[in-house]
């Protein structure tokens, strides 16, 4: 019996379907042999699906759960493309069930049950039991956004089912000129042609600048200065024309550079009061040292050019250097489109519109985070590609790779590894955003803020190595191997401390990493200068080890197959079958109560050999001072030592009434509010200098007989002082 049909007139997809509403209607349509192949497809797809429903949730039952989800969702999607033009009442209600097939699986999101956390939470229920699984969702008001870090790093604050975390957006990792050609798009779709043909005629200035930066050669403070001042001047100004020509080259503006900071040098050193003839005898100077007798291209080019522009220089102020990635990326973009709108012919009506066009767009907000959200894309797209191995403009998400390290550091039973991380969705007002959680990572990072935290790691000694150091530095050259991580430095690294010793000193006791964005590249091979070959590794953990062996291509698609592409999974495939090989044959498992990794006595055998001939690498290891180091104790060594070193630059900070008396013993007993808790040196001898000036005041007034009011009475006085201390101790 049909469920549905041309005689009720009604549309299947109308209806609440369950999984038995399926069940019947396929066991209806089962024995149909009129039916095309392609449905017999998604009756035998959903049945392998249905008979899964009923199972216990564990790791075996989740393999093969998701792998029944693909493969309906592939049976599906087949027969809705060969029958999208049904025209008879059966075939278009088959269709429409089909959908239905489609929205109640999609529901189910068992994408979801790849992460083993998830698996874990529900063992004891079926998969029928366990229902929908739920996406992780954030929705933030108005005044709920707190971003962290700059530019290509820039991260979102927010809390979800009790734990803190960063929120990052996906990211498709594509090339400059594909960002560019988007943003050109987005103009079209605006309706400003004017600007969009005004964009296009300097697109070839732009990209050259923004490629240059890409390639780590910043822009230098003063060429956006420079490109200003040209801008400003009058059509026709000769300088105008000489400093346009020039503006386009690097070299020229290098040379330009060189030529003002000269000038600005000697200037400082001169009389303030010099006059405008003698400040031309220095701008000479500094044109002849920078070009007589310079051969180079640049200098031969446009050396004429810098010489008319000596009343424009000297007319530039001196420029302060910028330190904010976000303004840098700013005013590059502002200076590119300066010097492509110099390349524009103002003679022409198009010309001048397109002018004026860059001129509006350039004081335009959303015109310029837009450039700047593309260029930090195109930025870390290329750290993707070069760092990480991961090819540009073929489909690949950044974010998602947060997650997939995350899978895979559960799939293995290693999940704290790693900072824990998750698909997400952030609701802002009408937009809707898709990207990754990062669970805040547990122990301290060599980033951290503050004079508390910073006093806590001048105590940790690197000398020290605990069995937890131990066991996590191994298991993350191992995890970091097999995820092919080429970017696990000092920083991407947090350290969980032991409490001080008798000397003060704090040792590691265990490790997390966190930031897995640049892992899974299209190579099979690893090649970070932050840990060495598969043949340096010797240690494992045992129960590791197990699972390494019982990992297979199924459990692995199954793990990270919504993440990642095919040929980035047999990549990983390949180094995991490379990785069993050497374990196998080379490397030593150790149980928990083994890693204190001492060194053995007496007669060895072929294991306490290769165990000794690991512990030697390790300690060779902490010799190297080069990049590829063999391992990545080192790397902890001398971040910790780079940090250490920058302490002893910083100034002292008290973090304590305590401390501000014992560093000046003439500090007096109430101390105004402002050299209390953290504050600076400085803050103290302020406070000094205005007691001190007060005093001095006061005196001179008594030496000038000067009026001083009265107080009033006593008794009008005492409800004013209750009323000051209740509000205080309110």
């Amino acid at each position: 019996m049909k469920l549905f049909g041309s005689a009720q007139g009604k549309d299947p997809r109308g209806a609440q379907w369950n999984l038995e509403d399926f069940r019947e209607y396929f066991q209806n349509e089962r024995g149909n042999v009129g039916n095309s192949k392609k449905f017999q497809e998604v009756i035998r797809a959903f049945d392998q699906f249905a008979g899964l429903r009923g199972q216990p949730v564990n790791q075996e039952t989740a393999v093969k759960m998701v792998k029944a989800n693909e493969n309906l969702k592939k049976a599906c999607s087949a027969y809705v493309e060969s029958r999208r033009g049904a025209r008879t009442g059966s075939g278009k209600e088959r269709l429409a069930v089909v959908d239905c097939l489609s929205m109640f699986r999609e529901d189910l999101n068992l994408d979801q049950a790849r992460d083993m956390k998830v698996v874990r939470s529900l063992e004891g229920k079926t998969w029928e039991q366990a229902g929908k699984f739920e996406v992780a969702q954030v929705v933030l008001g108005g005044g709920d956004k707190q971003v962290v870090g700059d530019a290509m790093s820039q991260r979102l604050m927010v809390e979800h089912g009790g734990k803190k975390g960063f929120f990052t957006e996906q990211m498709q990792i594509e090339s400059l000129d594909t960002h560019v050609e988007r943003v050109i798009e987005g103009l079209d779709k605006a309706g400003d042609p004017v600007l969009k043909a005004a964009v296009e005629a300097v697109k070839g200035h732009v990209v050259k600048e923004l490629n240059q930066f890409i390639k780590d050669e910043r822009p230098e403070v003063g060429d956006l200065e420079m490109a200003e001042y040209a801008d400003k001047l009058e059509e026709g100004n000769p300088v105008k024309k000489h400093l346009n020509t020039m503006l386009p080259e690097r070299e020229a503006r290098e040379l330009a550079r060189g030529i003002l900071k000269k000038y600005h040098d000697a200037l400082k050193e001169s009389d303030p009061d010099i006059s405008q003839e003698k400040k031309g005898e220095l701008m000479d100077k500094a044109m002849e040292a920078a070009l007589s007798g310079n051969k180079s291209n640049a200098a031969t080019t446009y050396g004429e050019n810098l010489r008319a522009c000596k009343e424009a220089f000297m007319d530039m102020p001196p420029v302060e250097a910028v330190h904010n990635s976000s303004v840098e990326t700013y005013r590059l973009i502002k200076m590119s489109f300066l010097i492509g709108k110099g390349q524009l012919d103002a003679e022409t009506q198009a010309g001048r519109a397109q002018r004026e066009a860059i001129d509006r767009a350039l004081e335009d907000r959303n015109f310029m985070q837009t450039w700047q959200a593309a260029l930090n894309a195109a930025n870390a797209s290329e750290l993707s590609n070069n760092v990480g191995m991961i090819e540009l403009d073929a489909g690949n998400e950044l974010s998602s790779r947060n997650i997939a390290s995350s899978r895979i550091a559960e799939l293995l039973g290693i999940g704290g590894i790693v900072a824990h991380s998750e698909k997400m969705v952030v609701k802002s007002g009408d937009r809707v955003i898709t990207g990754c959680f990062m669970e805040f990572a547990e122990g301290m990072d060599l980033a951290a803020k503050g004079e508390r935290k910073k006093r806590v790691l001048d105590q940790v000694d690197t000398g020290i190595r605990t069995a937890g150091f131990n066991k996590d530095i191994a298991t993350m050259e191992v995890f970091d191997f097999l995820c092919a991580q080429n970017d696990r430095h000092e920083r991407n690294m947090f350290y969980k401390l032991g409490e001080p010793d008798e000397n003060g000193k704090r040792a590691i006791i265990g490790l997390q990493g966190i930031d897995g964005d640049l892992s899974f590249g299209d190579r099979a091979d690893l090649l970070s200068r932050f840990q060495g070959q598969l043949s340096d590794m010797t240690f494992i953990p045992d129960d590791l080890a197990q699972k390494i062996n019982g990992l297979d291509e199924d459990t692995l698609r199954y793990a990270v197959g919504d993440l990642i592409s095919e040929n980035q999974i047999q990549a990983m495939m390949k180094r995991v079958e490379n990785f069993k090989e050497h374990m196998n044959k080379n490397m030593v498992t150790l149980g928990d109560k083994e890693w204190e990794l001492k060194p053995l006595e007496g007669p060895l055998d072929e294991r306490g050999k290769a165990y000794m001939k690991g512990l030697d690498s390790i300690e060779q290891s902490l010799k190297y001072t080069g990049f590829g180091k063999p391992h990545k104790n080192p790397v902890v060594r001398n971040g910790f030592q780079g940090f250490h070193n920058r302490r002893e630059n910083e100034p002292k900070t008290a973090i304590s009434f305590e401390e501000v008396k014992k560093r000046d013993k003439n500090v007096a007993r109430k101390e105004p509010a402002m050299a209390l808790g953290k504050k600076s040196e400085e803050a103290v001898a302020r406070a000094r200098q205005l007691r001190e000036e007060y005093r001095n005041k006061s005196a001179a007034q008594k030496a000038m007989q000067t009026p001083v009011k009265q107080a009033p009475a006593k008794q009008e006085a005492v409800p004013e002082r209750k009323a000051l201390g209740a509000g205080i101790r309110k």
